[in-house]
């Protein structure tokens, strides 16, 4: 897949899953950064992470995202992860951080995930059935996702 460069500077998706690697946090990109890695034509403007649930990969995460410039993460604790279903960092990089995409759990969603290298950095993210689970809500952006996650989705079978 190729990295798209901002001219205000690195990729927000690449910086992002540096840090978390670097930490050794377990995450997956969900949201529409894991719809660009399918494929479709979308633009967003934060980093969607589904974590592992664990009070260690909370704190491998908020090390992680309390490196961006604000050091706004450096504010949390693992508690506030563990207690809500997401936790929106304003950074550098918006990033929301999530227990769950929509009723999708890291644990369901580990085995059929994918993963891709942008700018040398590994970046897992929703596999495209899980991703699809993680649309059905309520929101217009998500039923618009919906929709286009559906057609790749009859695409690829088709084409298989």
């Amino acid at each position: 897949m190729a990295a798209q460069h901002r001219e205000d500077g690195p990729n927000p998706l690449v910086r992002v899953c540096s840090l978390l690697n670097k930490h050794g946090a377990k995450y997956l990109v969900a949201g529409g950064h894991a719809c660009i890695l399918h494929g479709m034509v979308r633009t967003t403007e934060d980093v969607d992470i589904l974590v592992e649930e664990s009070d260690e990969n909370y704190a491998k995460v908020i090390a992680a995202l309390a490196e961006m410039e604000d050091g706004a993460a450096a504010e949390l604790v693992p508690a506030d992860i563990r207690n809500n279903v997401v936790v929106k960092i304003a950074d550098e990089v918006e990033v929301d951080v999530s227990r769950r995409a929509w009723v999708v759990t890291f644990a369901e969603a580990i085995p059929q995930a994918l993963a891709t290298e942008v700018d040398k950095v590994r970046i897992p993210y929703l596999g495209l059935a899980d991703l699809i689970r993680s649309k059905q809500t309520y929101r217009e952006q998500d039923r618009a996702d919906l929709l286009r996650l559906q057609h790749l989705e009859a695409r690829k079978s088709s084409s298989v």
